[in-house]
């Protein structure tokens, strides 16, 4: 069975957006590329939506795509979170693949990298302090 269904403690999966892990959610949406929204992330994004315009939204995508150096500080505990929940996720995916026979060939094109570039990747996922 898939671990996004039933996740092992390697692959537990958490909201991308609030960090809060599926025990201490009601509800929990995988989406697409291995990211989660959870119910109260949900509602939020939906009053937001449902309370400002399209100027709003244009400021706000403004304003995050150019942080003030305290905003871009703050954030960087987050980015790190999330890169090292997709480094998990990708080194889950690429070992099942690997149980299943795939060979590094086809892993790395679906990667959108060579075989070598895959496995310095991986190698840097699963040992960080090494490098």
């Amino acid at each position: 069975m898939s671990s996004i269904l039933n996740p092992t403690p390697a692959t537990d999966a958490s909201c991308s957006f609030c960090s809060t892990p599926e025990p201490t959610v009601r509800r929990l949406v995988a989406g697409p590329g291995g990211v989660f929204i959870c119910d109260e992330c949900v509602n939020l994004s939906a009053k937001i939506i449902a309370e400002t315009g399209a100027e709003d939204s244009a400021r706000s995508r403004a304003a995050y795509f150019d942080p003030s150096a305290e905003v871009a500080l703050a954030r960087l505990g987050g980015l790190v979170r999330s890169a090292k929940r997709v480094d998990t996720q990708l080194v889950s995916s690429v070992s099942r693949l690997r149980e299943q026979g795939t060979d590094w060939t086809a892993i790395a094109a679906a990667a959108g990298m060579d075989v070598e570039s895959l496995q310095a990747r991986l190698d840097r996922a699963e040992h960080p302090n090494s490098h």
